[in-house]
């Protein structure tokens, strides 16, 4: 005997910052440079979801209705971070480091220039540390990631963090494929430099 379906509960629009709040803010601070944005992001969202109230059919939770609201408003937010002021790409081989470091046929990693292996989860095996240090280590992604270009930090944050394909990218952000490919690239490098200089190493970051 199957169980009866039960109706999705109305949404609660007084309720949404004590159930979700939190949760829709760590998400948002997940993804852009700073905690005013991340607020600013669920605030827009929250406003966005009540005018939206009527159109809510209970297809999904309250809760995933308001991430979809909120994952759309950060795309929002990186393209307008993307084309304004817009940063013009130099695809001339002299202005293009980039090429030094990737294979044109497939955008990997050379071989000579791939980065060196960094300590793995057999060395990290009963490390009371480990949290505190993985803490770190996001804090220092942050940081690196907010020094990058806001082009590049668009196109990074939508492909690795939000895992859009390359081809929703560069229509949310009106980028050729040619200029997305270098916008990838120089953020990988820019990262890759970054960390290796302040986590590998001592850290320098003020």
């Amino acid at each position: 005997m199957s169980l009866p379906i039960l109706p999705t509960p109305a949404p609660d629009p007084q309720q949404w910052l004590a159930r979700f709040g939190d949760e829709l803010y760590r998400f948002a601070l997940g993804r852009v440079a700073d905690a005013d944005t991340a607020a600013e992001l669920v605030q827009d969202t929250f406003v966005s979801a009540l005018g939206a109230l009527a159109s809510f059919r209970g297809q999904a939770s309250e809760r995933t209705w308001l991430f979809v609201i909120l994952k759309r408003k950060i795309i929002d937010h990186y393209r307008r971070e993307a084309r304004s002021p817009f940063v013009p790409l130099d695809l001339s081989p002299e202005h293009a480091p980039e090429a030094e470091f990737f294979r044109p046929a497939d955008g990997h990693w050379r071989e000579e220039q791939h980065p060196a292996d960094w300590p793995g989860p057999s060395h990290d095996e009963g490390r009371g540390d480990l949290a505190l240090e993985q803490q770190e280590f996001q804090n220092i992604l942050r940081l690196c990631q907010q020094r990058l270009s806001a082009q590049q930090l668009a196109v990074f944050v939508l492909r690795f963090v939000e895992e859009l394909p390359a081809e929703d990218i560069c229509k949310e952000l009106s980028l050729s494929p040619a200029n997305y490919w270098v916008l990838v690239h120089r953020a990988k490098l820019h990262l890759r430099r970054c960390l290796e200089k302040n986590w590998l190493q001592a850290p320098v970051i003020a």
